[in-house]
């Protein structure tokens, strides 16, 4: 049996191997202490002008520009620019890929947990090595920019947030954009008349940066493929037309270069966040001082640039130091500048990245002892040096294209070093993190298994083993401490010992060589196909994660299995019928993408109605203040669906989210919570928490997401009677590891029924329609957790229900479930890519991530399910419930 030490050691081993990921093969990427670096050269412009069309999809941009509608864009792109893909990074929120094109590096792992709004780490930027920054647009974005920057030299002006109306309230999102380019324009003109204005606007080494966000916030209410969407296009080429003509007339020097460029795409349903071509791929326009055009450079058509090398090219444009922390290499085909120009360019970017990696060098040669210390040789200090030479000797020898080409080698060079130095401790911290998950699925294992202890530990074997691991945790601390490593360290080393000094003596405990060689004889051949089985099973719910149809096979077997059980046990027709249909639609729904770019309220409603009739039906077998609850219950229901109904027709009228609707929406839910009442009827307990949980999930859902919980609620329902009526012993090991793959299985089916949950950074945005509408990250996150969540608790009270009913330990059934888990844990740990294409990498992170969190959400959704349903003991004769049931003492006929 588990205990409470057992069950709090465990839930710091799932939160280590979640965070584990983090140090081992994603470090944060800022270096401090790297010195700037510059290089002697004329800048080719003296100002530079960047616009963000926040969310604009490269496809989208394309097609419009080279379309019959477009003139300006079409005539910029034939005749004045030089343009491209732009490709970015994921996770593709707009603070990472801000930081991406104006630091030059991509985004600190650690910022998320500010939602993506903060910096939680200071970075140079392009805007803290420019004279002077002026900055017009959303709050989220150029504010944070002025953080950290030198006093006086950043300026942001900014509109009201409530101008953010994700929910249509304001009319057409355009007026975000208009609000900019407004802005602009009056600055301007406020210059002629305002010394202080106009001697800013006149200095050099001058930027410009307007962000627009209507796009962004157009694709999330009407997606991309709107015509909403294309207007927000159509005004931002107008916008930028207008500014370059104002700019050109206001300093008639020739000397301004323009970018125009996106922090990331968009999904066709209007989300962000992955690793997908639609939203990794976002347009590149370059044209003005310094910057090559088509007619003159035809072969750099089209451009394929990373968005981190938009950095150290506005850095070059204006004559500025590269942001000390930027991975980006400077793209030089996009300069119309002579050869010995572009050759100093690019050395200025390599004497930057060779910094940077000198600083990461250092740093690791400071901590570790010499013993230890395995240096990257490739870039030792005597090539750097030679580097350094013969880059110098080939621009005394006007031998620029040699010069250019070494420059790249360096870079390269470079960028491998930081990665190597980055990732220094990988290895050792892999291994640390491996014995700390197969520790922690052997502690689960032995601490349920039906072996009973055979002997006790003498005083000898105990000193031994607790010598052994304080002797390993002693010398361990010692070598962390000498060298300085973080404190996290100290956590990786010393997880494993514990659970591994735990394991060692429950083992000795029950082993006894004659015993479990007689268990081991004893297995039955129908045994060991079923822990083949099972070990089967737990690899194709890997696969389920690359392949969704997979898990649609995995609850076909299911449904074929609670088919032909329930014939075998003498269910009627009827009864065999739903069964198998329940069953076969809870398998569909895996293979089914709900979430195409379409709302669709009237399944909603339908859905809602459902479980409306069905909560009449409770009701009426209720009495006393159960009765009351449950009308309440059902009241707030037909309110929901009603809500949701009024919301949908205002935001599809462009009226917006009403302050009405909203305070309707969060009252219902929260009071939703406050009516599920426990008795000793654990059947009817389960039937509460669905009707109140149904009141908040009725208004977060789109599409088919209510008859999906609808089904699961039935087929668990279903599944519970057959195994009661089909279990013969259940206090064998077998039944409880069977019981405990089940449990996994339906829970993958929860999680991934809805069809909508690609990876942990794409969601439907549009969920929190009735709730919120203006952007808010953690309300909207805790909005996208409890829709993933709901249906993972009404199969946990399932599973936790039919565990009493067969007199099996909860506690038991749950942690065989977890070692399965985290097995599947241990899979995707080593499938974790940091190197190859950014989809892949996204999603390997994404399914490492979405594992171990469903292993820490089921603990906390499991002990929430024993505290709802568990009463003191069930009444059989109050049992009658919206569930289908049949009587519940056929199992003992």
């Amino acid at each position: 049996m588990i205990n409470l030490k057992i069950s709090i050691l465990g839930l710091f081993a799932q939160v280590i191997l979640l965070l584990s990921i983090f140090d081992i093969y994603f470090k944060s990427p800022i270096i401090n202490g790297i010195p700037d670096q510059n290089v002697d050269y004329n800048p080719p412009a003296d100002r530079l002008v960047l616009f963000v069309g926040d969310g604009l999809r490269a496809d989208t941009f394309y097609n419009y520009a080279n379309g019959s509608s477009s003139l300006y864009f079409k005539n910029l792109l034939k005749t004045s620019a030089t343009y491209g893909i732009c490709h970015t990074r994921v996770p593709t929120e707009s603070r990472p890929g801000h930081i991406a094109l104006i630091a030059g590096f991509y985004e600190d792992p650690s910022a998320i947990f500010k939602g993506w709004k903060d910096n939680i780490v200071e970075f140079d930027s392009v805007f803290n090595k420019s004279d002077t920054t002026i900055s017009w647009g959303s709050p989220d974005i150029v504010s944070m920019f002025k953080k950290g920057a030198i006093a006086g030299n950043v300026h942001t002006y900014t509109y009201d947030p409530e101008l953010q109306d994700f929910s249509g309230k304001n009319g057409s999102s355009v007026i975000l954009s208009e609000w900019v380019f407004n802005k602009v324009k009056l600055f301007f003109d406020e210059s002629k008349s305002d010394e202080v204005i106009r001697r800013r606007l006149m200095k050099k080494k001058l930027v410009l940066f307007l962000h627009l966000l209507g796009t962004d916030v157009s694709g999330h209410i009407d997606k991309p493929n709107s015509k909403e969407y294309l207007e927000n296009l159509i005004y931002i080429e107008k916008g930028i037309k207008e500014i370059e003509q104002l700019l050109e007339s206001y300093y008639n020097d020739n000397r301004t270069a323009y970018i125009f460029t996106s922090d990331h795409g968009m999904t066709n349903w209007g989300s962000h966040g992955d690793g997908s071509a639609s939203e990794t791929e976002v347009p590149i326009v370059t044209w003005g001082a310094g910057l090559s055009y088509a007619k003159k450079n035809s072969v750099s058509l089209p451009v394929n640039i990373n968005q981190a090398d938009v950095a150290p090219l506005m850095a070059t444009l204006i004559g500025v130091p590269i942001p000390v922390h930027s991975v980006g290499i400077l793209p030089l085909n996009l300069f119309n500048t002579d050869a010995e120009a572009r050759a100093k360019y690019l050395l200025a970017n390599a004497l930057q990245m060779n910094a940077a990696f000198s600083t990461a060098r250092i740093k690791i040669e400071q901590q570790l002892f010499k013993l230890f210390y395995s240096p990257y040789k490739q870039l030792s200090t005597s090539v750097q040096d030679r580097y350094l030479q013969d880059i110098t000797t080939f621009f005394k020898l006007s031998r620029t294209d040699e010069s250019i080409k070494l420059c790249y080698e360096w870079i390269n060079l470079s960028l491998q070093g930081i990665h190597y130095y980055n990732t220094y401790y990988k290895l050792p911290l892999l291994l640390c993190v491996t014995f700390v998950s197969l520790g922690w699925i052997t502690l689960l294992i032995l601490e349920t298994s039906s072996i009973k202890k055979c002997r006790k530990i003498n005083r000898f074997h105990k000193l031994l083993i607790n010598g052994i691991c304080l002797t390993v945790a002693v010398c361990s601390s010692f070598l962390i401490s000498a060298q300085s490593l973080p404190m996290q360290f100290y956590v990786y080393t010393f997880m494993p010992l514990i659970l591994w000094c735990m394991c060692i003596t429950r083992i000795l405990q029950i082993f006894n060589l004659s015993h479990m060689t007689q268990k081991i004889l004893q297995l039955k051949g129908s045994e060991l196909f079923e822990i083949l089985f099972y070990l089967i099973g737990i690899e194709l719910l890997v696969w389920t994660f690359f392949e969704r149809r997979i898990l649609t096979l995995a609850l076909a077997i299911l449904c074929i299995w609670m088919t032909v059980c329930s014939i075998e046990k003498g269910f009627l027709p009827f009864q065999i019928a739903a069964i198998f249909c329940s069953s076969a639609l809870f398998a569909s729904f895996p293979a089914v993408n709900i979430i195409d770019g379409h709302t669709k309220i009237n399944y909603v409603v339908l859905g809602g109605t459902i479980l409306l009739l069905s909560g009449v039906t409770h009701y009426k077998n209720q009495n006393g203040v159960r009765k009351i609850t449950t009308f309440a219950q059902v009241l707030l229901l037909g309110i929901a669906i009603a809500n949701v109904m009024f919301v949908s027709s205002s935001i599809t009228n462009k009226q917006g989210l009403s302050s009405v609707n909203k305070v309707i929406s969060w009252t219902s839910s929260i009071l939703s919570m406050f009516l599920i009442r426990k008795t000793s009827c654990h059947l009817s307990n389960t039937t509460t928490v669905l009707l109140s949980i149904g009141i908040p999930y009725i208004q977060l859902s789109l599409n088919s997401e209510v008859f999906f919980m609808l089904v699961l609620v039935v087929t668990l329902a279903f599944w519970r009677k057959i195994v009661i009526k089909s279990t013969d012993s259940s206090k064998s090991l077998w039944i409880q590891w069977r019981h405990a793959f089940c449990f996994l299985l339906f829970s993958f089916g929860s999680f991934f029924g809805t069809g909508n949950i690609a990876s942990i950074n794409s969601f439907d945005p549009s969920i929190g329609r009735c709730f919120v509408s203006v952007f808010s990250p953690f309300i909207i996150m805790g909005l996208v957790l409890f829709k993933i969540l709901a249906p993972i608790l009404l199969t946990c009270c399932s599973f936790y229900l039919t565990s009493i009913k067969l007199k099996i330990p909860p506690i038991n059934v749950f942690a065989l479930m977890l070692a399965m888990s985290n097995m599947m844990g241990l899979h995707f740990l080593f499938l974790i890519k940091n190197t190859g294409s950014w989809l892949d990498i996204g999603m390997s992170i994404s399914h490492y991530v979405i594992v171990q969190l469903l292993a820490l959400f089921l603990s906390l959704m499991y002990g929430l399910a024993g505290l709802l349903i568990d009463g003191k003991k069930e009444n059989s004769k109050q049992s009658k419930q919206l569930l289908p049931t049949i009587n519940e003492n056929q199992h003992q006929e």
